[in-house]
């Protein structure tokens, strides 16, 4: 058999080999898309059931009155008379106002020495930061509430502010340190080569590079923030009205409907879709918000 045959045999079983690969792969690559679309379906059509709901009962919620005035006790005579949420708006303001100063610096730093100092205590820091993120958030609530309400016998609203923080600050800490670290190493040599000190460097280089990724982190912890409840529930109390005072008590848009929900009147727990409209609608502004500064940072 001469050479010229043999490899002509050769390349023809080559072929037959790579065919049929190629028949098997593409034949599961269809079964894995057809997973992959069951899976997207399963997934949207609670969602857009749960959206469709939000939508028909909370809509007719949305008016000037339910953003300004304050909620308001049905009575016998005027059983319809449920008020609106400027109370609730107000006090979640103030909550989430003030966790957020104090748990953004503190994320920053602390991924800036988790990223900067590579030992073994910084792994362990690293380790319980990520440990906390999952966490159920009523595990805070309850730790808030033992530490702080039963020790000073009273509710303040910085007290659900400093209980938010346990949920902002393990995640705010993961997603800048993940932020610092996608940031090329050559950018960090180059500015060492040149005489730099590391903290120059850090503050002058890595950091305005990972800026945009940092901000979309914050805005993702920011938006899951506004939505709990269990931390501020044990240790906020409730407020009438609009308050502004973090050394009082104050109401949330998620104790609000906690509390219409209980106080047994029809009326106040139909206002509960119109609160839940209004506390998706922030949630759904402050995801835009981090995709809008992610999609910066890989635009650059």
């Amino acid at each position: 058999m001469s050479t010229t045959t043999l490899e002509n045999n050769a390349r023809e079983l080559i072929r037959n080999k790579a065919t049929a690969s190629y028949k098997k792969r593409e034949r599961w690559s269809k079964v894995y898309t057809g997973f992959i679309a069951l899976a997207l379906a399963i997934a949207i059509v609670p969602l857009a059931s749960i959206i469709n709901d939000l939508l028909g009962r909370g809509l007719r919620f949305i008016t000037w009155g339910f953003f300004t005035q304050n909620v308001a006790q049905p009575s016998l005579m005027h059983p319809q008379d449920v008020g609106g949420i400027a109370n609730a708006i107000s006090g979640s303001a103030i909550i989430v106002g003030l966790a957020v100063a104090i748990s953004v610096p503190l994320a920053i730093f602390l991924a800036i020495a988790i990223f900067e100092f590579k030992n073994r205590f910084m792994k362990w820091v690293l380790l319980i930061v990520e440990i906390f993120v999952g966490l159920p958030s009523v595990v805070f609530g309850v730790f808030a509430f033992v530490a702080l309400v039963l020790v000073s016998k009273q509710f303040h609203a910085y007290y659900g502010s400093l209980a938010l923080c346990f949920i902002m600050v393990p995640v705010s800490t993961v997603n800048s340190v993940a932020a610092l670290r996608s940031v090329p190493s050559t950018l960090n040599e180059a500015g060492l080569s040149l005489g730099a000190r590391p903290s120059r460097v850090m503050f002058r280089v890595i950091f305005p590079v990972a800026l945009p990724r940092i901000m979309t982190g914050i805005f993702l912890a920011l938006s899951r923030t506004v939505g709990e409840t269990a931390p501020v529930l044990f240790v906020v109390g409730n407020n009438l009205f609009v308050n502004w005072n973090l050394n009082k008590q104050a109401a949330t848009l998620p104790g609000t409907i906690w509390n219409n929900l209980n106080q047994g009147s029809p009326y106040g727990q139909l206002e509960c879709w119109g609160i839940a409209l209004v506390l998706i609608a922030f949630v759904f502004f402050f995801n835009i918000l981090g995709r809008l500064f992610l999609a910066r940072a890989e635009k650059k």
